[in-house]
């Protein structure tokens, strides 16, 4: 049940109260009346004023609508497709999948441990500044040393939770951050990729969601470019993310995405 913040009656709110609309009118220079009226003022000005699309921040339409947010939606996806395609081979060619065995070699010059890959969270592999983090999750073969994370549960201990499938790939295909010698050199001296196959499964057993290659992209911050702080990333929220399907259409051959991205950058 409700109650009213001016005159705490039951069923209605202050917007609606029978007192408070008498009050006003009776009252004309109180301040509950200029606080009304200005209120009144703002509203017939924002009908005035042209919608703007919460997207693009154009006139004479919305998001939904919006073309140029369904154009590089679209672009995007191709891009996304055959990025993922390309990821798809050079996992098979590594055979690293679900079931596989590697060296995993963590930073900090600690021993290689070997591990399971216990699971690929497909969903975070997408063509973006951070796509392909943290998706390959692994489990210890052996039991870690009875005075390591003797806190933690049995199952576990095991565990040492998803890393980074970005390292593992190609240069080309780790992004345009990579392609800067420095930090590439910086990769090389830190010890490479964290991840070693040394038991390979079959590429036919690794097997990605039916719709995971048409590039399609969960409703998630962590797993999808366009979405930011739970809601649909607008042109401005992109600004970072445009240069990077940029660089990913050009490794990929697609040219003409290219220059539809790159015309937002220049």
């Amino acid at each position: 049940m409700s109650y009213c913040s001016w005159c705490w009656g039951k069923d209605h709110n202050a917007a609606s109260c029978p007192q408070k609309k008498k009050h006003i009118k009776d009252n004309p220079d109180s301040y509950e009346a200029v606080r009304e009226s200005a209120k009144v003022k703002r509203r017939e000005a924002r009908k005035k004023t042209p919608r703007k699309c919460g997207f693009c921040r154009k006139p004479g339409h919305n998001a939904k609508t919006c073309h140029t947010k369904q154009t590089i939606q679209k672009n995007y996806r191709a891009i996304n497709s055959l990025y993922r395609r390309r990821v798809l081979e050079e996992m098979c060619i590594m055979g690293l999948g679900t079931g596989a065995l590697v060296n995993f070699k963590p930073r900090r010059h600690a021993e290689p441990i070997v591990a399971l890959v216990k699971d690929v969270k497909w969903s975070r592999i997408y063509a973006g500044s951070d796509g392909s983090s943290y998706c390959i999750q692994l489990e210890r073969v052996m039991d870690p040393p009875e005075d390591q994370y003797s806190h933690l549960a049995p199952h576990r201990r095991r565990s040492l939770g998803s890393r980074h499938l970005t390292h593992a790939l190609s240069r080309p295909l780790m992004g345009e951050v990579f392609q800067r010698d420095d930090v590439y050199q910086r990769h090389l001296d830190a010890g490479g990729s964290e991840l070693e196959v040394i038991s390979p499964i079959l590429a036919s057993h690794i097997n990605p969601p039916a719709d995971w290659l048409s590039g399609a992209l969960t409703n998630y911050d962590n797993e999808n470019p366009f979405k930011y702080q739970g809601k649909d990333a607008t042109l401005w929220n992109l600004s970072y993310e445009l240069n990077h399907f940029a660089y990913y259409a050009e490794t990929l051959g697609l040219k003409e995405i290219e220059r539809y991205f790159s015309s937002f950058i220049e």
